[in-house]
């Protein structure tokens, strides 16, 4: 896990943008400056050692032939099993000189669909004159990049980019419609003007001859389905999660793993065990008999686990006093609250490790979320005009929980794409007029209709199209995102054995009704946890990793949340109506409605607006 940054056709110096990245990388850092058809490239990376800590591992690194270059942050899993295919000498152990070998003897487009990890690289061809930026198939890995006259860049972070972009401190306009819309900026865009993330499962060719740039999608959906009995479905999950955990268990450095009081990171944990593999458990929460605690929980599957566990309590006060510095190290606004007790969790596992394993990941390619329920019920009662009735109605009523309204909104739609949207939506389309004067929602249907177009070959249902969609939006650039930068802030690395490309595509294949049911999820995935865990365990009530953010805003947040929305000098305020913003902090001090979701993500972006 490292970072990684770069510049083509500009002879300034990398020093201050390593020097941003060396969160991400403290063991070492290195720069190669080449000259390539005349213009000039430049390569940078910060390590963080996790396997080979030699200097063999440094990077840049070059391949035997000369030929490549190649600066890249992550893990490559199945390392072990393509060195087989190569006859290089190997100078050392790493997984960057496995992938680095790859490339050169296989070229890019054959590599890419043989590799089973998370990833973010830039590898340079120096005798074709071509730049090549890949992201790995679920976005775990983050990678921006930016182009000006003057030239091309690209960074792990958005700071890597500040000086290459001359519109840094420019907002995109459209792109605060996508935020409003959905709570987080699906890449490519992201709210700086001239900034961009590359899509998971993208590669980006920068021509350095030309500077022309042709972005390709190199993955490809599953179109295959298992064929047999829930049972033989359970036993190959099995065995294919097991798979999964031994691959990601690989490290020379000390692994743990980040324990909620969920099914997904218990599991892990007990496979882990059965592996030979004891991993130490972090927990946080809030303590004071607050109902989104999981320590206890978290506790209890510990126990019965046999496996040790550290937990840590954060106060009200210190999760407001960490969120300029959460906000700060995610580098973008994001609308879940999961990301404030992140951080304390986070700093606490690094005290005893360098690696976790995290149970993120599950709900989307096993049907999870209550959005996916509502596909269900449309699904079995495919009735339009009453759920549309039903939506006229709620609205002439008012005060209708805002899940229950976003739900009705879904159902009374008949076009999957704006379903997503609406299920999805953090602002409805009145509400993000009356915010901005602009009711767009920012191209958000149109990169959902991106992604579902890359489905139109398959037989999938509607629910399944959602859940893929999923896999490759929101989990991208929303929950691993955050996961990314705030674990990485710590000089921690995260790995998300749910989402072992082998495995998700053996899920991908499975029935729907093996997966998920009206008012049932996970069903093979539970099914086949019962083996390790006790039936209590695996059925508990899901909590979601929240932060009481609602009583909190009404109570010792309630001044502190007012000031930073309705300061006289506050940015945000230049673009949001202070008055439709007042409406909605009004409401939610009633609590008809609750609008904890929306003022979370309002109150995220004016801390970031202002830190611009």
């Amino acid at each position: 896990m490292c970072g990684i940054v770069g510049k083509v056709g500009s002879k300034e110096s990398i020093s201050v943008e390593l020097d941003y990245l060396k969160h991400r990388g403290p063991d070492s850092d290195g720069q190669e400056s080449l000259d390539i058809f005349g213009k000039h490239v430049l390569l940078g990376h910060t390590r963080l050692s996790i396997l080979d800590l030699s200097p063999a591992g440094q990077q840049p690194m070059q391949s035997h032939d000369k030929r490549w270059w190649l600066t890249y942050n992550g893990e490559i899993y199945n390392h072990k099993e393509l060195r087989k295919q190569l006859t290089t000498r190997f100078r050392g152990n790493s997984d960057t000189e496995t992938l680095m070998e790859l490339i050169s003897a296989q070229g890019i487009e054959d590599t890419l669909p043989q590799l089973n990890g998370m990833f973010a690289f830039a590898a340079l061809d120096t005798r074709e004159g071509k730049l090549y930026l890949v992201r790995d198939p679920f976005g775990i890995k983050p990678l921006y990049y930016s182009k000006n006259p003057t030239g091309f860049a690209f960074s792990s972070e958005v700071g890597g980019l500040r000086n290459n972009n001359r519109n840094t401190d420019e907002l995109d306009k459209d792109a605060l419609q996508l935020f409003l819309t959905l709570r987080y900026t699906p890449s490519p865009q992201t709210l700086w003007s001239g900034i961009h993330r590359l899509q998971p499962g993208h590669q980006l060719c920068l021509d350095i001859k030309t500077g022309e740039t042709e972005t390709l999608r190199y993955i490809k959906p599953v179109k295959g389905r298992f064929v047999g009995t829930i049972d033989d479905a359970t036993e190959a999950y099995h065995t294919q999660l097991k798979a999964a955990i031994q691959r990601q268990l690989i490290s020379d450095v000390p692994v743990g793993i980040l324990l909620s009081g969920g099914i997904d990171s218990a599991l892990i944990a007990a496979m882990a065990k059965g592996c030979g593999t004891e991993l130490p458990c972090f927990t946080v929460g809030f303590g004071g008999g607050q109902p989104e605690c999981e320590i206890n929980e978290a506790n209890e599957t510990a126990q019965a686990l046999g496996l040790p566990f550290y937990s840590i309590e954060t106060s009200p006060d210190q999760l407001w006093n960490a969120l300029p510095l959460i906000v700060q190290s995610v580098e973008e606004p994001l609308g879940t609250t999961s990301v404030m007790p992140m951080w304390y969790l986070v700093n606490r596992a690094r005290e005893n490790v360098t690696v976790v394993l995290a149970g993120q990941g599950s709900d989307e390619p096993w049907g999870g979320y209550r959005r996916y329920q509502a596909e269900m019920v449309r699904r079995l009662f495919p009735f339009h005009s009453l759920w549309k009735l039903a939506t006229k109605t709620a609205n002439l009523i008012g005060n209708t929980p805002e899940i229950i309204e976003r739900g009705l909104r879904t159902l009374s739609t008949i076009d999957l794409g704006e379903r997503i949207l609406e299920a999805c939506a953090l602002f409805s389309e009145k509400e993000r007029y009356l915010l901005t004067g602009n009711n767009s929602d920012g191209n958000a249907l149109q990169i959902i209709n991106y992604w579902l177009n890359w489905l139109s070959g398959c037989t999938c249902q509607p629910t399944e199209r959602m859940m893929r969609l999923d896999s490759r939006m929101n989990l991208a650039d929303d929950l691993l995102l955050y996961g990314d930068k705030i674990s990485m802030s710590a000089a921690l690395e995260a790995r998300v054995p749910m989402l072992d490309i082998e495995l998700v595509g053996f899920i991908e294949t499975l029935p729907l009704d093996f997966r998920i049911a009206l008012r049932k999820t996970k069903i093979v995935h539970k099914k086949m946890a019962e083996r390790y865990l006790p039936y209590s365990i695996v059925h508990r009530e899901k909590k979601g990793f929240q932060v009481p953010f609602g009583p909190w805003s009404r109570g010792i947040w309630k001044d502190r949340i007012e000031k930073i929305l309705f300061d006289n000098n506050a940015p945000h305020l230049t673009l949001l109506s202070r008055e439709e913003t007042k409406i909605l902090w009004e409401q939610h001090l009633r609590g008809k409605p609750d609008r904890s979701r929306q003022l979370f993500a309002l109150l995220m972006l004016a801390i970031w607006w202002k830190q611009q």
